[in-house]
């Protein structure tokens, strides 16, 4: 009879690639980084890469891109109010390659 080896639990952080400047500006409007870690446990995102002209963060899944979400959505869905003014916005997935749930966007 074998026995069954248990694995243990790891706790995983995501990486997030990005420059000194944007960590400053995102500390500057309130923005915090447990946001992402709560992200990456519910989609299982292993990394995230910001891009500081759409104020948003490209989720990364087993080396693929395969999300964004912007900072403001972020806090909204953590009961937060919009931190910034986002000029220029990412370009949305579609329904089908859609990851995220977000709640106000359920029709």
């Amino acid at each position: 009879m074998t026995k069954e080896v248990k694995k243990r639990a790891v706790k995983v952080t995501p990486k997030v690639l990005m420059g000194d400047e944007s960590k400053k500006y995102l500390d500057k409007i309130g923005f915090k980084m447990e946001w992402l870690d709560d992200l990456a446990k519910q989609y299982k995102f292993d990394s995230y890469d910001y891009v500081g002209k759409f104020c948003a963060f490209r989720c990364n899944k087993d080396g693929k891109s395969v999300e964004w979400i912007d900072v403001n959505s972020l806090a909204l869905l953590n009961g937060q109010r919009k931190l910034c003014e986002i000029k220029l916005k990412h370009q949305p997935l579609g329904k089908t390659r859609k990851i995220i749930d977000l709640p106000w966007e359920k029709i």
